[in-house]
C-alpha cells in the first residue's frame, strides 16, 4: 500500500486510517463520533493556518512596497543633498526644505514602525491581553 501525502485527499485518507487504528479499542458508537470531531477540528486548524499564512504574505507584500517607497524618498533626499553640495549654494530655503524632508521621512518611518509593531501582534494575543486586564 502506497501512501500519497502529496494530495489533501491522500493525507486525509492516511490520517483516517491511522485514527481508525488508534480508535479500535474504543466502543464503536463513540469511535465514529470522536473520529468525525477530530477530522472536523483538524480541517478547521488547517483552514485557520492557511488563512493566517495568507494574511502574513499580504502584510509582507504591503510592507515591502512601503519600504521601497521610503527608499525612493531617501534616495531622492540624498540626490538633492548631493546637488546642493555640488552647486555650493547655501540658500536657506534649500536647507529648510531638506530639513523638512528629513523630518517628514523620519516621522513616516517612525509611524510605519509603530504600525508594524501593532499589526505583528496576533489576534489571540490581543484577546489574551484583554482577558488579563479584567
Amino acid at each position: 500500500m502506497s501512501i500519497e501525502l502529496d494530495t489533501s485527499e491522500g493525507r486525509k485518507q492516511y490520517l483516517t486510517e491511522k485514527l481508525d487504528d488508534l480508535l479500535d479499542a474504543i466502543n464503536e458508537s463513540y469511535g465514529t463520533v470522536l473520529m468525525e470531531e477530530l477530522l472536523n477540528r483538524l480541517e478547521l486548524t488547517i483552514r485557520d493556518f492557511n488563512d493566517e499564512m495568507k494574511i502574513l504574505c499580504d502584510q509582507l507584500v504591503k510592507k515591502q512596497e512601503e519600504r521601497q517607497h521610503l527608499l525612493e524618498i531617501i534616495k531622492s533626499s540624498n540626490e538633492m543633498n548631493t546637488q546642493i553640495k555640488s552647486s555650493k549654494s547655501s540658500a536657506p530655503d534649500v536647507d529648510s526644505s531638506l530639513d523638512t524632508l528629513r523630518r517628514e521621512t523620519t516621522e513616516q518611518l517612525e509611524n510605519n514602525i509603530l504600525e508594524e509593531s501593532k499589526e505583528d501582534i496576533p489576534i489571540w494575543e490581543k484577546k489574551l491581553a484583554k482577558l488579563e486586564k479584567k
